[in-house]
């Protein structure tokens, strides 16, 4: 890619992108085959095909991006932070992986692990071509204190992406034991409770948003419904405090969730089934379940990649016919995935046709858009992310597609992408009208330096942990484990 720099009394814009594929993703779905995207300030000023830009336009920067693709950045609306510094650990374990990660996370870490994790995973999307990631903090994860949370965006947001995490309560009984970490290095020990988790998740949403303008805190419980390590009257208390908290502070709810699991809600709670409500995985669902969420307008996030590792359901076919609400997310990174949405985007195709036995299901516009405008509308970002619009956020990607396995690009270019395409092809990447990456290579941030104090932060929590054997599989090669 080719730069120009113009400067002057003239300029117009800050930053013109031009002579690129543009692949807008609006409700009209325009594509242009030479067009033009250009931003002034953090917003997305014009755009259009290049023989409608004015002849004496100018600005700031000229990018010629002859041979990309220029999209909207890719918005995954599911993952968790932790895992990037826990991937691939005890996936061997006979005693469990969820328990490994819990004790990892409340026994063994510090705001650095939590800061260095959150850059780590922030860099990881943005080379993918992710502009907003979320991230849960209250699955398995700690919230005794808002420390962790608060870490992690300082890490994640020091890589310029537009960054979403979410608290609230955990999986697992109550009450729970954690370890503080402190400068001195003793410890001390705290008890956590379902009034420190909506304590904790009250306090992040109220105290830390409007600190940054890419900085958004959301209610994130490990789960809605029904939680089987707790009895009915705890998980109603459950489900309606994190509600509360997400409808007083006006943010998104979301959460995990599995069969009965909705029905639980209707019946119990039926006030937290609105558009506001989210929910990863969404296995296991009857035919009422999905009915109430057609109904209400809840959202599902569908992982392609998860499910087929656990061989879980979600009918992804049935729920779009249905008109329910539905994105693809990640659900990054451990023990095995990554944030690659590329994958997920395409795998989402595969198992669905495979599944049904029809090669035409989700078409390819259909599966970028779940990757792009219907997570934004889910997370109720839809005004400022998940398409090429003027006045919408300049979140922007450039593709390379000048490669053997894109070329010859011109014809077809929406199925060029989302069959053939893959992560490590986003050549360039802008949010919030800043480059965030380019030529490949994260422009806000030393990128060694993410990788050093990854490395260092995962020395720290396994010398911790004391468990060599999370990291050591003796039936690695074995045909079942």
């Amino acid at each position: 890619m080719q730069h120009n720099i113009r400067k002057g009394r003239n300029v117009m814009w800050d930053l013109l992108l031009t002579n690129g594929i543009v692949i807008t993703v609006d409700e009209s779905h325009r594509i242009y085959d030479k067009g033009y995207v250009a931003v002034e300030g953090n917003s997305i000023a014009a755009l259009g095909p290049m023989e409608q830009l004015p002849q004496d336009a100018t600005a700031a920067r000229v990018m010629d991006c002859s041979g990309h693709a220029i999209l909207p950045g890719l918005v995954d609306a599911h993952g968790h932070g932790g895992h990037c510094l826990i991937k691939t650990l005890g996936e061997h374990l006979d005693d469990g992986w969820e328990a490994m990660a819990e004790e990892i996370y409340y026994r063994c870490t510090d705001g650095e692990f939590w800061r260095a994790e959150g850059a780590l995973a922030a860099a990881e999307r943005l080379k993918f071509g992710t502009t907003t990631g979320v991230s849960m903090i209250g699955s398995t994860p700690r919230v005794d204190s808002i420390e962790p949370l608060t870490a992690h965006f300082e890490g994640s947001i020091a890589t310029g992406i537009r960054q979403l995490s979410g608290i609230g309560c955990p999986y697992g009984a109550f009450p729970k034991r954690a370890r503080v970490w402190n400068k001195d290095g003793s410890t001390t020990e705290v008890e956590v409770t379902p009034e420190t988790a909506y304590r904790t998740t009250e306090e992040a949403v109220r105290t830390l948003n409007g600190k940054h303008p890419r900085m958004t805190c959301i209610v994130a419980p490990g789960r809605m419904g029904r939680r089987p390590d707790e009895d009915d009257e705890t998980n109603i208390r459950h489900n309606r405090e994190m509600f509360r908290i997400a409808s007083q502070y006006d943010v998104p709810l979301h959460s995990h969730g599995y069969g009965g699991d909705v029905q639980f809600m209707a019946d119990h709670t039926p006030e937290v089934l609105t558009p506001r409500l989210s929910l990863t995985h969404s296995t296991g669902y009857s035919q009422q379940e999905l009915e109430i969420l057609a109904r209400t307008g809840a959202y599902v996030f569908h992982g392609p990649t998860t499910h087929a590792n656990v061989a879980g359901h979600c009918p992804v076919q049935e729920m779009l016919e249905m008109g329910i609400h539905l994105a693809v997310v990640t659900d990054g990174t451990a023990p095995d995935r990554s944030f690659d949405l590329w994958r997920d985007m395409k795998n989402v195709q595969l198992f669905q046709r495979f599944r049904h036995k029809d090669g035409n299901l989700i078409p390819c516009g259909k599966a970028l858009e779940l990757v792009t405008i219907e997570p934004a509308r889910a997370l109720g970002m839809d005004r400022l992310v998940g398409s090429l619009e003027v006045g919408k956020r300049a979140d922007i990607i450039t593709v390379d597609v000048e490669q053997p396995h894109l070329a010859p690009f011109g014809l077809m270019p929406v199925q060029r992408l989302v069959y053939h395409a893959m992560g490590q092809d986003v050549d360039c990447v802008i949010v919030d009208g800043a480059i965030a990456m380019e030529g490949r290579k994260l422009t806000q941030i030393d990128e060694r330096k993410v990788l050093d104090d990854a490395a260092r932060a995962l020395d720290t929590m396994m010398s911790r942990l004391g468990r060599p054997e999370v990291a050591e599989n003796p039936r690695l090669y074995e045909l079942r484990q």
